[in-house]
């Protein structure tokens, strides 16, 4: 099994899916998407509004969202994109953003369109989507299983792996007991319910992401005068015309754009299917605007946090960094190492810790919602979170080489599956999307005559 489950990862899934994504999501840019770039202000005007207070904000929900998918891929994902396809890598992983906000945004409509009303509160996701739009019950089935498996797998020990290994590094702790207490932080968070896992990852995140943002700025700005040639280097790499008609050089971009498309669909989750579940809570009644929250979860993910780290790993890209052939969590230590000395280790620990706790809350979240589509059965969901919990003292201790193939052919092929649905309905989504922007407009317009209307009665000699 596992023998077949690398081949189909190294030869199939590992080069066709990030290409497959990223013209699909290419396409749907092109069906409804450019929104995203003609119509920022709505979109900006959405995000900053104020929402009411009864049930869960779309803040939140977007929180919950990026809990998961913030977090060991913005840091190790990116270093590895860098020290495989090179620094090109970064130009294509910031071009693979746009291509996922359409995926993401779609998602997050349907989520919004098909979701349920259960015992007081929404419940909605791909599964709910491909069974009432796709009109395919068996296939959801099928994506709610993959979905609880890659909860326990990428969602829970790959996390605390790279948790306790960077606790046990840095401060000497032994796994065993990192990953006891994890486990049951992370019990008493999901037993409360949504609402109050939502409110934790919604203080959670943004204080993560405040810290790991501080410490990358303060080196980025520190060096602000190598920022262009780092710039400079990041765009030859990616568009090196003497390079394309080399051969060699031709299939180093072709490396760059594997790895950088590669790792950003990885970072951001655009395409898999899992973040609709937690925008299916949010109490916006527009699903259109919901999925604004969903572009907003791409943009902050992948084009801020991971820039960020691609910029500091950059900003050491030399021989030294070369020599010492870094990788994964190492590099990215060594960079932030050269500007901020040893606190750069605990530094980086600290922010794994945050992100990894977040990002196992919010995909066992994910795990509970597929479980109780499944079953519907109180019984099983204690059984689901006691047993979510064990493997995390498991993930502490494990080797998670062993599970990375499973974890590797699991969200490939959800992001498969998913995809296919959302082109599937695209038409459908351009429809939900053409009608708010025409109904925006003629409200604004209506706006605008309310207004005139009122000067020349207040004022007749206007008229």
């Amino acid at each position: 099994m596992q023998t077949i489950l690398n081949f189909l990862n190294t030869y199939i899934f590992g080069p066709a899916l990030p290409i497959v994504v990223f013209l699909a999501g290419s396409f749907l840019f092109l069906k409804y998407g450019s929104f995203i770039i003609f119509r920022q202000k709505t979109v900006l005007s959405v995000l900053m509004r104020k929402n009411n207070d009864t049930g869960i904000s779309p803040f939140k929900t977007a929180m919950l969202a990026l809990a998961s998918t913030l977090g060991v891929g913005n840091i190790v994902g990116v270093s590895t994109a860098i020290f495989l396809g090179g620094p090109g890598a970064v130009f294509w992983l910031t071009v693979s953003a746009f291509a996922a906000m359409p995926l993401k945004y779609g998602e997050v409509v349907l989520a919004m369109k098909y979701r349920k009303k259960e015992d007081g509160e929404y419940r909605g996701g791909a599964m709910y989507y491909i069974r009432e739009c796709i009109n395919n019950k068996r296939l959801s089935v099928v994506f709610a299983i993959l979905c609880i498996i890659n909860a326990f797998t990428v969602g829970n020990i790959v996390q605390v792996n790279a948790l306790t290994e960077s606790f046990e590094s840095v401060f000497s702790l032994k796994p065993i007991y990192v990953g006891t207490i994890t486990a049951v932080v992370i019990f008493l968070s999901l037993r409360k319910g949504t609402e109050s896992i939502s409110g934790i990852t919604s203080k959670l995140v943004p204080f993560a992401t405040a810290l790991y943002m501080a410490f990358s700025l303060f080196i980025i700005v520190s060096n602000y005068s190598s920022l262009s040639a780092v710039a400079s280097l990041v765009f030859k790499s990616a568009f090196n015309v003497k390079a394309v008609f080399g051969g060699i050089g031709g299939y180093s971009i072709i490396k760059a754009m594997r790895y950088g498309v590669a790792r950003g669909i990885m970072s951001n989750e655009a395409g898999s299917g899992t973040s609709p579940t937690a925008h299916a809570k949010s109490n916006l009644e527009s699903a259109v605007e919901q999925g604004f929250w969903g572009i907003f979860e791409v943009f902050a993910d992948t084009v801020i946090m991971c820039n960020m780290t691609a910029f500091v790993i950059l900003l050491s890209f030399d021989e030294f960094v070369l020599a010492k052939g870094f990788t994964g969590m190492e590099l990215v230590i060594a960079s932030y190492g050269r500007y901020m000395g040893n606190i750069a280790d605990i530094a980086i620990a600290i922010s794994v810790m945050l992100f990894a706790c977040a990002t196992v809350i919010s995909q066992g979240f994910y795990g509970g919602e597929c479980v109780h589509y499944l079953t519907k059965s109180k019984g099983v969901m204690k059984l689901y979170r006691f047993s979510y919990c064990l493997i995390i003292i498991y993930g502490a201790v494990a080797d998670s080489d062993a599970v990375w193939s499973l974890t590797d052919f699991n969200i490939s092929l959800m992001t498969v599956i998913n995809t296919i649905c959302l082109l599937v309905a695209a038409n459908e989504i351009k429809k939900e999307t053409f009608d708010y922007f025409h109904k925006s407009k003629k409200s604004s317009r209506k706006k605008r005559e309310d207004n005139i209307q009122w000067g020349i009665k207040e004022f007749p000699m206007l008229k």
